[in-house]
């Protein structure tokens, strides 16, 4: 049976965890601890219960899994000392958890998986920490690149396309303006430079990298290839777990959205355990 239990750690046990860990008899020797926190303001159970249904879907196949709340998010404490950044306190916080499970779990060895905002605290801490062995960014880091700029002008040569504009500009204007989303929060990304030798370092330390993205990063990201073509430096082909779900929105709200991407990030993290730890 899968056993949940609430832990506390980090300064002045301030932060709050749910630890999911599998039943003792199927769990895979060797395998890293799956480390999750906040997308946005959503607390531990993820957008949609996202982070819920991972750790549990992990658990089945034998692999452990903390998902915590950030300072001041959920039902982890604010921090009474001041003096640092959202990003800086992010990162400590994450080291903070792999501290806490090395210490009293006894494990060296973790994956990070990020949402959105949260891929930032999941690179930095990746590039930093040796004991981060396996890291997913979703709906991470773009750049536009040529193909980008001619597939988002030529999209408006679908007849589709027309025909939705056209009823829309029937609506009333309250009823139009309602449904016009707009960029309410954007972040600071690192040069493409700096990001392609970040990644050159983590394969060369042999860390398992899987990026996915969605069809709701439509103002940055339009096509399957973009993220071959933003890092082409790297040749990352067949060196990475990579997806692209056109359809999926940003939270991937949609449950059979969801599946697919439980369903790869699942086989992406147990893919991370050593080959003679599978084989027994």
């Amino acid at each position: 049976m899968t056993r949940e239990r609430i832990c506390t750690f980090g300064p002045e046990q301030s932060l709050v965890g749910i630890l999911t860990e599998p039943d003792p008899a199927k769990v895979l020797p060797g395998a890293p601890v799956v480390v999750l926190s906040n997308v946005g303001l959503n607390h531990h159970v993820g957008p949609y219960r996202l982070w819920v249904e991972l750790a549990r879907q992990l658990a089945g196949r034998g692999v452990t899994t903390l998902r915590f709340d950030l300072s001041g998010l959920g039902d982890s404490r604010p921090r009474r000392e001041g003096g640092s950044d959202e990003f800086q306190r992010a990162r400590e916080e994450t080291r903070a958890a792999l501290d806490y499970l090395e210490q009293k779990k006894g494990q060296k060895q973790f994956v990070l998986i990020g949402l959105c905002s949260g891929v930032d605290s999941v690179h930095a801490v990746t590039v930093a920490d040796p004991r981060v062995v396996g890291a997913a960014f979703i709906d991470g880091y773009t750049y536009r690149t040529l193909g980008y700029h001619l597939r988002f002008h030529l999209r408006y040569l679908s007849p589709r396309r027309w025909t939705r504009y056209l009823r829309k500009r029937k609506l009333p204007a309250r009823l139009r303006e309602a449904g016009e989303a707009d960029e309410v929060y954007t972040r600071e990304y690192p040069e493409r430079s700096q990001l392609t030798q970040d990644y050159k370092h983590l394969l060369e330390r042999g860390v398992s990298l899987c990026f996915v993205f969605s069809g709701g990063m439509g103002l940055s990201f339009n096509h399957e290839g973009q993220f071959f073509e933003m890092l082409s430096p790297l040749k990352l082909e067949g060196r990475v777990t990579y997806a692209f779900y056109p359809r999926a929105d940003h939270l991937f709200s949609v449950p059979e959205d969801r599946g697919e991407l439980l369903r790869k990030l699942t086989a992406w993290a147990v893919g991370t355990v050593p080959p003679r730890a599978l084989t027994g």
